[in-house]
């Protein structure tokens, strides 16, 4: 499975605001991003999601700046697994975003249902 990114933009409603990171690697945009060495961010799986800060506002390589929305926005994001449904607590995965299965630490809640395998979804960031 790969991961796509949303078709429009990101943002749906901006609560707080987009902070600026340098990327350390591949990051895609929509896609869960978590802290890296030296003041950068990296593209989140599910075994670094204890420290996602945010999602991605656009790709962006290596080196290059990166905008990242963090707690209190509503985004586009991608989520996979039918389970997904609307209040949610979700966590980050090489795939974008997938229902925390009882995981203590969310990191977004669902907006809306997604009824298929892998989708985009409103999450907003907590």
């Amino acid at each position: 499975m790969t991961y796509t990114a949303p078709a429009g933009d990101v943002i749906i409603q901006e609560g707080t605001f987009m902070y600026n990171f340098t990327a350390s690697g591949t990051i895609v945009k929509g896609g869960p991003v978590c802290a890296a060495a030296g003041k950068k961010v990296k593209a989140a799986t599910r075994s670094t999601a204890a420290s996602c800060i945010g999602v991605a506002a656009y790709p962006a390589t290596d080196g290059k700046k990166v905008g990242v929305y963090g707690p209190g926005n509503i985004v586009e994001a991608t989520v996979s697994g039918a389970s997904v449904a609307a209040g949610d607590i979700l966590m980050p995965t090489n795939y974008g975003w997938c229902d925390s299965d009882g995981y203590p630490s969310g990191h977004a809640i669902a907006l809306e249902t997604q009824g298929t395998t892998t989708g985009e979804c409103q999450i907003l960031l907590i």
